[in-house]
């Protein structure tokens, strides 16, 4: 098989080069630093390095329980930096009592930020809920 060959060819090529083993491990690492920002969409990456512009910390307590759900009460402040705006505010969100523990986290942060959207926006600023940060404590 061709393939084989090649293997052969480039094993024997290399079967005399001496390298350090630092330099085999810069290569390395170049080599991989190299291919696996080239695996990583553009869209995904880009939206790494975009910096919030709203702010959200929020503590919260279960007020009651029910059969399929469970609400917690929330209580937090808002913050908009560029604007000098901030606010607290409090609510209540129920929660399928049956969700793993990052779907309940990740439930509780998408309602916060629509929330802080909505705030925001009542202000007459204009601020994407993917670019408001939430701090659960």
């Amino acid at each position: 098989m061709m393939g084989e060959h090649f293997i052969g060819d480039l094993t024997n090529a290399f079967r005399n080069v001496r390298v350090s083993r630092k330099r085999a491990l810069q290569v390395i690492g170049g080599a991989i630093a190299v291919a696996v920002p080239s695996q990583v969409p553009p869209a995904a990456e880009a939206g790494k390095h975009r910096k919030p512009l709203a702010f959200v910390a929020a503590t919260m307590t279960i007020n009651a329980a029910f059969p399929t759900a469970f609400r917690w009460q929330i209580s937090g402040a808002e913050a908009h930096p560029d604007s000098n705006f901030a606010t607290t505010f409090g609510t209540n969100h129920d929660v399928a009592s049956n969700l793993t523990t990052d779907k309940v986290r990740a439930d509780i942060v998408a309602r916060l930020k629509i929330l802080a959207e909505g705030v925001l926006k009542n202000q007459g600023l204009t601020v994407p809920a993917d670019r408001i940060a939430v701090t659960l404590l």
